[in-house]
């Protein structure tokens, strides 16, 4: 008789990470280089850090957990998950965003500059195709941003030096720059989401953190996964 077969070893998730701000950045943003405050200086500085340890701690689990800067590399890339990582101004606060069906990105001034419009001004900048949002990406980019702000929200209190609000998931019609953020519409990942981890300055002590921000998000990415049957 022939032996049965040997069950094909499951394909680890792949998660895409990125480091919001970090060059090189998307066509048309190129402008927008974040925060000039936070614990270490800049926000970029701390969504590297951020993102190394999510990237390092979701590796150890199994996931297949890749880095990009901010011009989403590859375009379109496929997945189960894709994280945009932040942190705010000293006037912000700290607030996950999703990706949502029947939007699409901003435009701005040049590369970046004046306030998000949902259609190009006369000078702005090109930007590279777009992929899309369907109705099951944003169901799975909401529930994905409930896992994440309830695990993000047991430790963004001033226990852990928070001071800003945590707004926790962003209505529908609210931020345009979290809910139609372009990294949303730069990878075919099944589910697309973005945190602000708090307002640089006033959340510096919280900030400086980086391992416990870095666990909180993991441990959400983890919990999705396992929820989508992908763990």
């Amino acid at each position: 008789m022939l032996a049965a077969a040997a069950p094909a070893a499951a394909q680890a998730p792949v998660v895409w990470v990125q480091a919001g701000h970090e060059g090189p950045r998307e066509p048309g943003y190129r402008d927008q280089t974040g925060a000039g405050s936070g614990p270490f200086g800049s926000e970029v500085a701390f969504n590297r850090r951020v993102a190394a340890s999510v990237v390092r701690r979701l590796r150890a689990k199994g996931v297949d957990a890749r880095r990009t800067p901010g011009l989403v590399t590859p375009w379109g890339a496929e997945g189960a998950t894709f994280v945009s990582i932040h942190h705010d101004t000293p006037e912000g606060s700290a607030a996950i965003g999703h990706a949502i069906f029947g939007a699409g990105e901003n435009w701005y001034h040049g590369e970046g500059g004046g306030p998000a419009s949902p259609v190009p001004y006369s000078d702005s900048a090109k930007h590279r195709e777009a992929t899309t949002v369907s109705r099951a990406v944003e169901r799975r980019s909401r529930a994905l941003a409930l896992r994440l702000a309830r695990r993000f929200g047991r430790i963004h209190t001033p226990a852990f030096g928070a001071r800003s609000p945590f707004d926790g998931v962003i209505p529908r019609d609210g931020n345009v720059r979290m809910m139609r953020f372009y990294g949303y519409y730069r990878t075919n990942a099944q589910a697309r989401v973005l945190i602000e981890c708090g307002a640089g300055g006033r959340d510096d002590a919280f900030l400086r953190r980086t391992e416990l921000i870095g666990a909180a998000i993991t441990g959400a990415l983890i919990e999705d996964l396992a929820a989508r049957d992908l763990r």
